[in-house]
């Protein structure tokens, strides 16, 4: 091989080097659920315009233009019209040949786009209720927690009503995320839906001295499961398996999964006579946010324990009591 070969190939490895690296960070601009399902649609896309004879990196908002009417055609829900959307428009503004004149911001695919949204969104809101305080007592009085199944229960229930913890936090907890205090216990959220820098979060959740201490049942649990050692990597919330020889629960290496939760959560509302169809896993963050919404926590303090980033999305957590809903009317000096 001459030297001019050599030099080439270097040029060569080292260009693909730089795109390489160049594609990992970008991807790092999202999140991991987002950059996955981006890159999903962006692969429906290319195989559309290699069925349709079209560039899909040099394609213009005329092409794009008709791939969605394809999907409109093939009676695609708006979701995944909108999904495809912005991973298209995310994937020209990762290139730098087209992020500065990218084909999804021309003001033909915005009107397109909303024309599509009035045509096929279909606004329906499937919220669940919130879980109240009054409904965790009674959980708490069900069940008598002398085994590690119904200690594990009533600590997911209570520490996500009082952190406003949503399930992939919840899950996600580790034993070495925990500091445990006589007055509170912190938990650090490694990562969460509203944390795209990935700093993560300090969740701090006081001890109230009543039969529904999260911090007192925290430690129960803990010390149930045999979490005695704070530095372990282990996961908080795990399954757990019956040995019959010893007759006893003991826990399992891996988390506890969304169906699981969801399932072992309605299952204690149905035993407390509630509609379980009418909960979820989110209905613990709910409750507590509209609790401490009822209480009257201060917006601020409110909205950074919640980790929310703005007001319209605190809000939509919300449920306001009927007293509550009175103090408007009430309060007008009439």
């Amino acid at each position: 091989m001459d030297g001019r070969m050599c030099v080439f190939l270097f040029f060569i490895f080292r260009e693909n080097a730089f795109r390489n690296t160049i594609a990992h960070v970008m991807d790092a601009s999202r999140a991991e659920s987002t950059v996955k399902k981006y890159k999903h649609a962006i692969a429906t896309w290319e195989v559309w315009c290699r069925l349709n004879r079209v560039n899909s990196k040099e394609a213009v908002h005329e092409d794009i233009a008709r791939y969605f009417i394809h999907m409109f055609n093939d009676n695609a829900p708006y979701s995944r019209i909108e999904t495809a959307f912005f991973a298209i428009k995310w994937h020209f503004n990762c290139c730098p040949k087209t992020c500065m004149n990218n084909p999804c911001e021309t003001r033909f695919l915005q009107l397109l786009m909303d024309g599509l949204k009035r045509l096929l969104a279909k606004p329906a809101d499937n919220r669940k209720e919130p879980i109240t305080a009054d409904n965790l007592r009674s959980i708490i009085d069900k069940f008598n927690q002398d085994n590690l199944k119904d200690l594990r229960l009533c600590t997911m229930m209570l520490v996500a009503y009082a952190g406003f913890l949503r399930y992939d936090e919840l899950s996600n907890i580790k034993v070495c995320d925990i500091e445990l205090c006589d007055s509170h216990v912190k938990i650090f959220i490694e990562k969460s839906k509203t944390d795209q820098l990935r700093e993560g979060a300090w969740v701090i959740i006081g001890a109230t001295g009543k039969s529904t201490c999260p911090v007192a049942m925290l430690r129960r649990y803990m010390e149930c499961a045999g979490f005695i050692d704070l530095d372990i990597s282990q996961y908080l919330f795990t399954s757990i398996t019956m040995l019959k020889s010893q007759n006893k629960y003991v826990v399992r290496s891996r988390k506890l999964s969304y169906s699981r939760c969801r399932e072992i959560l309605k299952e204690a509302l149905g035993e407390i006579g509630l509609d379980a169809s009418k909960f979820g896993v989110h209905s613990l963050r709910a409750g507590g946010a509209s609790a401490a919404a009822a209480f009257g926590v201060p917006d601020r303090l409110f909205k950074r324990h919640g980790r929310w980033k703005s007001d319209s999305s605190k809000d939509r957590y919300v449920k306001e009591t009927m007293s509550n809903k009175l103090l408007v009317s009430m309060n007008l000096g009439i």
